[in-house]
């Protein structure tokens, strides 16, 4: 479920992010970054354990996944403005 209620905010800034011109590397690098941190998080998730239980780490990833939408939503507003 975690998964799915991060895949909106990140969907939307990403299409955006096309619309207004982001080039294809930087936005390439975050959507695999996203990507990446959100099958890490799962991972963790469906491991087990103590970390599965909302430990630290999945708290780190799910923050370090937030960051990069926030990153994304800052580049596609700066290439809107150019």
């Amino acid at each position: 479920m975690n998964s799915v209620e991060a895949l909106a905010p990140f969907v939307v800034p990403a299409v955006l992010a096309m619309m207004v011109g982001v080039g294809p590397a930087t936005l390439a690098t975050l959507v695999w970054l996203h990507l990446a941190i959100r099958l890490v998080h799962l991972a963790i998730y469906l491991r087990g354990g103590n970390a599965a239980k909302g430990g630290s780490i999945r708290t780190i990833l799910y923050v370090s996944g937030a960051l990069v939408t926030l990153a994304l939503i800052v580049v596609t507003g700066w290439a809107a403005a150019v």
